[in-house]
């Protein structure tokens, strides 16, 4: 009964664990008074409690048992109370974890559903422009089918510089040192042209099996002269200063290929009027009109004379091109004329390379002829 009991026996009658047989004695006749029936009629289950605790704690062999007994059950409730403190600690730290997890989900919802507005908004925004575009040539060239039925001969129109024709795309690893931002972007690329706009997004890229955090970049210039260069430059600037430009990948077209329009560099030399030998000068209207073999309305309406490119609408915040501005119409005889003369010159230096290697070649061969 006493190694059962949940009563603490010392704190009964109210002395240490420690206590010596003279003290247990006292201790029990001053609570066993306390707790009297004919004092107390009911302390009676007490004064019960208080004459086994007596009879535990003045017995030598009982009282081990107790003591033992009592030791243990107190390092079990000590054990009990941290592993509590524990559990409480980890669960605490369970619901920060979820509500911090939800929060991040939210987040992401959030951001994912205002990208999928901003995209729809530009579908919309792009869609309206092509239309006004279609029906602009459609009405263009309804007059110069009436201006030829009265024998008035025009030059056929300029070509269409679509909106993406001066936007330029690239992308380079999150991770690099020296990453840029917007107007480092701006400084760095302003080399080949005004910069209009620049749209920067995170996205994550499947490399040799592993998915890493990259930065995708559209710039957008103000003349198809600037997004030219920047293509056509940018492998001999890796090559020239790689601190600065070999962690740009990728650089190219927006809409994936060059446009058509675009004077090619010619295979023959050229001279500084951008003019193959031989070729006869050309009025500028002539030279860099687009000569068609069929009526531009038939082209319109068989959709020959509108190229499909890729949407931009990927990246979140492009900015809206007005309809008046120059790289949303017809590019100028100027942006060509400078296109052909850049195409010139590096033919003409490719040129000038290829004939002091031949020369270097030459004297070495005339050297070891020499030799004894």
């Amino acid at each position: 009964m006493a190694e059962g009991s949940s009563q603490d026996y010392y704190e009964l009658l109210g002395i240490a664990s420690t206590a010596t047989e003279s003290e247990i004695k006292r201790a029990y006749r001053r609570t066993a008074l306390k707790y009297h029936p004919d004092k107390n009629p009911a302390g009676r289950e007490t004064f019960d409690l208080v004459g086994i605790a007596q009879d535990v704690l003045l017995d030598e062999n009982a009282r081990a048992l107790y003591d033992n007994a009592r030791r243990a059950k107190a390092e079990k409730k000590q054990r009990d109370e941290a592993y509590d403190g524990r559990r409480r600690q980890m669960k605490d730290d369970l619901e920060r974890a979820e509500k911090a997890g939800a929060k991040r989900k939210r987040d992401a919802t959030e951001e994912e559903g205002a990208f999928e507005r901003e995209l729809k908004r530009l579908a919309a925004d792009g869609a309206r422009r092509r239309k006004e575009r279609e029906e602009q040539l459609l009405r263009e060239a309804q007059e110069q089918e009436d201006e030829k039925e009265v024998h008035i001969e025009e030059p056929p129109p300029p070509p269409v510089v679509d909106e993406n024709d001066c936007r330029i795309v690239f992308r380079f690893s999150a991770s690099t040192d020296d990453a840029l931002g917007k107007e480092a972007l701006k400084e760095r690329f302003g080399r080949f042209g005004k910069i209009e706009h620049v749209v920067m997004r995170n996205k994550k890229v499947k490399v040799d099996g592993e998915k890493k955090d990259y930065i995708s970049v559209m710039i957008e210039y103000s003349s198809v002269v600037g997004a030219h260069a920047a293509v056509t430059d940018i492998s001999g600037l890796q090559s020239k200063d790689p601190s600065n430009w070999s962690s740009f990948e990728g650089v190219n077209w927006a809409s994936g290929r060059e446009p058509d329009y675009i004077p090619k560099p010619a295979s023959s030399r050229v001279n500084t009027q951008g003019q193959l030998d031989g070729q006869k000068a050309r009025p500028v209207s002539e030279r860099f009109s687009t000569p068609t073999k069929r009526s531009t309305v038939d082209e319109i309406k068989d959709g020959a004379g509108l190229r499909k490119v890729p949407s931009f609408g990927s990246f979140k915040g492009t900015p809206k091109r007005q309809m008046d501005s120059p790289a949303a119409g017809t590019p100028s005889a100027q942006d060509l004329m400078m296109i052909r003369l850049k195409n010139a010159e590096k033919k003409r230096l490719a040129d000038q390379l290829r004939k002091e290697d031949e020369a270097a070649m030459s004297d070495a061969f005339d050297i070891n002829e020499r030799a004894p």
